[in-house]
C-alpha cells in the first residue's frame, strides 16, 4: 500500500475526523471502487486499532436503488464522516458501482495499475508519501443543499460526528 501522508498524520494524531477524510478523498478518487484502494487504506486503518474508528449504524434508511444519482452518490460519500460503519461504506460501494460502472478498458488498466503497484511494493520501493489531492467528484455546497432537499424523508436516529465535536449544525 502507498503511504498517505495525510492519513500517517492523522493516525498519528488519532484525529478520527481526519482519518474519514482520507476515505471521502480516496472515494472520489475512485468511487467504483475498482483499485481497491479504498479496502487496502481500510485494512490498514482497522490494523491500527484506534479507538472509536468504527461507529454504530445509525439506523439512516438509505435511498432505493432507482434514487442512485451522482448527487446521491456525493451525499452518502460526505456522510461517511458522520456515520463511519460497515453498513455506509457498503452502501456507497454498491451505489459507485451502480452509478460509476467500470468500462472494460478502465477495468483492465486499474487491473494493471494494482499488478504494477504490487511489485513495486514488493520490491521494497513502493512506499512513498501522497497527498492525496484527488476529489474531481465534490460537489458545490447548493447541490448538496439541493439533494438533501430531494432525500429530505431520509431518518437520523443520532448526531452525526462533527454535530457531536462542534456543536449542532456542523455535521451536515
Amino acid at each position: 500500500m502507498e503511504k498517505i501522508a495525510a492519513l500517517e498524520d492523522a493516525i498519528s494524531k488519532k484525529s478520527l475526523v481526519g482519518i474519514y477524510s482520507v476515505f471521502y478523498t480516496i472515494a472520489h478518487g475512485d468511487p467504483n471502487f475498482s483499485t481497491n484502494k479504498f479496502k487496502d487504506v481500510f485494512a490498514y486503518v482497522k490494523m491500527k486499532n484506534i479507538t472509536g474508528l468504527m461507529q454504530e449504524f445509525d439506523g439512516e434508511e438509505f435511498e432505493p436503488e432507482e434514487k442512485w444519482d451522482e448527487d446521491y452518490w456525493a451525499l452518502i460519500a460526505s456522510s461517511l464522516i458522520d456515520n463511519f460503519c460497515e453498513e455506509r461504506i457498503g452502501h456507497l460501494e454498491a451505489v459507485g458501482k451502480k452509478v460509476y460502472p467500470v468500462k472494460a478498458s478502465e477495468e483492465t488498466e486499474n487491473l494493471n495499475k494494482i499488478t504494477a503497484a504490487k511489485k513495486v511494493q514488493q520490491s521494497g520501493k513502493g512506499m512513498k508519501a501522497a497527498s492525496g489531492g484527488q476529489g474531481k467528484r465534490m460537489i458545490s455546497e447548493e447541490t448538496k443543499k439541493k439533494v438533501r432537499a430531494n432525500h429530505a424523508d431520509r431518518v437520523h436516529k443520532r448526531d452525526g460526528l462533527l454535530s457531536r465535536i462542534f456543536g449542532s449544525g456542523s455535521g451536515r
